[in-house]
């Protein structure tokens, strides 16, 4: 969920409370995205194995790709095979 649909959910009370509802609703907005919406915060935490520019997103997935050329998945043998009907 975006900053705006959470501000409208999570601060519902705070924004019908002000004086001035769309500079309230800017700062929250603001003040959500710092605190969750940034992938530096999720790091940090362990949820994410790492943060990475833009500019270097072709590399890693080439590098990913790369390093899964010469992976082999290895299934168990069927027990049962399809009956004729």
């Amino acid at each position: 969920m975006g900053a705006e649909g959470a501000i409208e959910i999570v601060f519902r009370k705070e924004l019908e409370e002000a004086t001035d509802k769309p500079q309230k609703r800017r700062e929250l907005i603001e003040r959500y995205r710092e605190a969750f919406a940034n992938p530096y915060v999720a790091a940090g935490r362990g949820l994410i194995d790492a943060v990475i520019e833009p500019a270097e997103t072709r590399k890693y997935v080439a590098q990913s790709l790369e390093y899964l050329h010469t992976k082999r998945e290895l299934r168990p043998a069927k027990k049962h095979g399809l009956m004729p009907l």
